[in-house]
């Protein structure tokens, strides 16, 4: 089996897919900014840390050596939300650290490269700093001349994720549903197990190259999808909608931006509101790995504990 580096290991993508590919039989590496973090999905695991950060390049390479495989999901602090001051931005993180990691991974020998992307690339003429990131960070994997494929995530739902699961709490008290915008921006929201299980088939069957999809096989507007998450936990009870208006968003991006540490942006509003991420074009996990991901009645029964649609 591989030995496998993943950068970007304790963040949610990252920690689900070291801990499979651990079950797996792979040996697994992850590159982390501190030396020791504390990730409880994978207390029980034998896992290696490396101390390094894809914004430094002379950190990489002792992280790269010996390594068959790399599955490249770093991440910023507080995404979407950049943080030019310390450095967090699409373009440093995602453009320039993927383009770092290429440079080592062709230096250390690695053999198989996997790079989590993004649905929203399918847009066309995308504008935004992370979407303009994410396509060079695409191009430079795929171009690196090592066996590669992109994997383009959508909309990544778990127990364990940083948003959803306090939607479900809150609507345990309240019948009120915030929807950012008109929520009518669709998506295929794919369980975070799923995306898994799309690496571990991408790392194992290095003949598969390329872009694929990692959708789910439901596609919702982001209403339906927040209506439902709020009703997991539910059952009979009525949850009303409120719409906050985008341009209300945006001036709470704007306000955001200026804070020492940002906590809301403009980009991060329009990234998470306005894009489509719908999966009617590409090559599925059907087609490149024969599995198709859970169902999104199902998938919201196995994160948050059952309810209906």
């Amino acid at each position: 089996m591989a030995t496998t580096l993943i950068p970007g290991g304790t963040g949610l993508i990252g920690r689900h897919a070291a801990k499979l590919l651990c079950e797996r039989g792979h040996t697994v590496r992850i590159l982390s900014r501190r030396a020791r973090p504390d990730v409880p999905l994978l207390h029980r695991l034998r896992i290696e840390y490396v101390q390094g950060d894809v914004r430094d390049p002379a950190s990489l390479a002792p992280a790269f050596a010996g390594c068959d495989a790399a599955v490249l999901s770093q991440q910023f602090q507080n995404f979407p939300v950049e943080n030019p001051k310390r450095n967090e931005t699409f373009d440093a993180v995602d453009r320039a650290g993927t383009e770092h990691c290429v440079a080592a991974a062709r230096q250390a020998g690695v053999r198989r490269l996997v790079y989590i992307s993004g649905i929203a690339l399918g847009n066309p003429n995308p504008s935004h700093p992370g979407i303009r990131a994410k396509l060079a960070a695409e191009q430079a994997v795929l171009g690196s001349c090592i066996s590669s494929i992109a994997l383009r995530v959508n909309v990544v739902y778990a127990a364990d994720d940083k948003y959803f699961p306090r939607l479900v709490r809150a609507a345990r008290w309240s019948p009120f549903v915030p929807i950012p915008g008109a929520g009518t921006a669709r998506c295929a929201p794919v369980h975070v197990d799923d995306v898994a299980r799309a690496i571990a088939h991408a790392i194992e069957r290095s003949t598969i190259s390329g872009v694929v999809n990692v959708c789910g096989p439901d596609e919702v507007t982001w209403k339906e999808l927040l209506l439902a998450v709020a009703q997991v936990n539910a059952a009979g009870q009525r949850k009303i909608p409120v719409h906050i208006p985008q341009l209300l968003l945006l001036l709470a991006g704007w306000i955001g931006e200026r804070l020492p540490t940002p906590a809301l942006s403009r980009d991060a509003v329009i990234f998470a509101t306005q894009f489509d991420q719908s999966c009617r074009n590409g090559i599925s996990c059907t087609e490149a790995f024969g599995f198709q991901p859970i169902g999104l009645r199902e998938g919201l029964r196995i994160a948050f504990g059952g309810g209906e649609l």
